[in-house]
C-alpha cells in the first residue's frame, strides 16, 4: 500500500510540475512538442512526423453528410452513431480508448449568432466550473478561422488516478450553435494541445446546405 501512495504522490507531483510549466509557458509555445503552424502544414498530407520521429497518420473524415470535414488521427475510432430521430440533433462521439482520448462533436438546435459566440463561451465555462468542481481553468481564446469566430478554452481535471486536460470549443454554424470538445491525459497536453488546434484550423465547414 504504501508503494501505491508513492506512486500516487509521485504522479500528482509530476502533474504539477507540468500544470507548473503549463502556467509560466501561457502564449508561449516551447513547452509544446510540435509547433500549431507546423502541425497545421502538415495534418492534410496525411502524415505527421514528430521531433522525435514518431508519425502520426491523419485522415479525413466528412461528418453531418459530408457538410463538415475535419483530419483526424487514423487511430482515432469513430462510435457508431446512435439512433436518432428528425428532431434530434447531430452528435458524434470519436475515441482512441487506449490512450485515453476523447473527441466529440454536438450540433445543438440553440440559435447562436456569430457575434453570439464569445458570451456563449462564458457560459459554458461558468457551467462546467459548477458542474465540475476539479475543473481548473488554464486559457481562454477566440480564434478567427475561415472567417468564423471559434471561441476555446483550455481546462485541467485534477482527477485520480488519471487527470486530464480538455480543449472545449463553440462555434455558430447555419444559425446554430455546434459544441465541441476533445480530452486526453495531462501528460500528452505537449503533444494533443497543439494537434487539436490545428485539426480545429484545417477543417472545413460548408455554410450551405
Amino acid at each position: 500500500m504504501t508503494e501505491y501512495w508513492d506512486e500516487f504522490f509521485l504522479k500528482l507531483h509530476n502533474q504539477q510540475a507540468l500544470k507548473e510549466q503549463l502556467d509560466a509557458a501561457e502564449s508561449d509555445e516551447d513547452w509544446m512538442m510540435i509547433s500549431i503552424e507546423e502541425a497545421i502544414e502538415k495534418i492534410p498530407t496525411g502524415c505527421l512526423t514528430l521531433p522525435d520521429g514518431k508519425e502520426i497518420q491523419f485522415q479525413a473524415l466528412h461528418l453531418y453528410d459530408n457538410q463538415l470535414t475535419i483530419f483526424l488521427p487514423s487511430s482515432w475510432i469513430p462510435e457508431p452513431r446512435a439512433e436518432q430521430t428528425k428532431d434530434q440533433p447531430g452528435s458524434y462521439v470519436i475515441q482512441d480508448k487506449p490512450n485515453g482520448i476523447l473527441f466529440g462533436l454536438h450540433q445543438s438546435e440553440q440559435e447562436l449568432n456569430p457575434s453570439q459566440v464569445e458570451i456563449y463561451q462564458q457560459q459554458m465555462i461558468e457551467q462546467m466550473s459548477r458542474v465540475q468542481p476539479s475543473m481548473k481553468l488554464v486559457d481562454e481564446k477566440a480564434l478567427s478561422i475561415q472567417d468564423a469566430i471559434i471561441g476555446c478554452y483550455e481546462s485541467i481535471f485534477l482527477v485520480s488516478p488519471s487527470p486530464y486536460y480538455q480543449i472545449a470549443f463553440v462555434r455558430s454554424w447555419r444559425g446554430k450553435a455546434v459544441i465541441g470538445s476533445c480530452q486526453f491525459k495531462l501528460e500528452d497536453a505537449p503533444l494533443w494541445v497543439p494537434l487539436t488546434y490545428a485539426m480545429l484550423h484545417t477543417a472545413t465547414w460548408s455554410e450551405h446546405s
